[in-house]
């Protein structure tokens, strides 16, 4: 203990080092168990969230699992609404890394 004393540096070194070390670790942890919450836009329906949100399950699963996560009474959605739905896969983006010219159309 005597070389903390002397060392006080080192002491709030390990204490800061401590406190981030927590916070990450709380943080993550509340990140983990939050659900997504997405606005419904025009077009949209419960089985096209399913396909983009949805895991492995069954679809029918899925929508009722947010329907009963938003008291929703039948599957109808309607532009502006926001969801609860729960954390899945995320969405995934495929990015074009192709080069086009101008001029060019396809």
């Amino acid at each position: 203990m005597d070389i903390l004393k002397k060392n006080y540096f080192l002491t709030i070194f390990l204490g800061l080092s401590i406190s981030f070390i927590m916070t990450i670790v709380i943080f993550n942890t509340n990140l983990e168990k939050e659900d997504y919450r997405i606005t419904i836009e025009h077009g949209d329906s419960l089985w096209t969230l399913a396909e983009k949100f949805g895991t492995e399950e069954p679809k029918e699963s899925w929508i009722n699992q947010v329907m009963t996560l938003n008291n929703l009474h039948s599957a109808h959605i309607k532009a502006g609404d926001v969801l609860t739905i729960p954390k899945g896969k995320k969405e995934q983006f495929q990015f074009d890394h192709k080069t086009e010219l101008a001029g060019d159309s396809q």
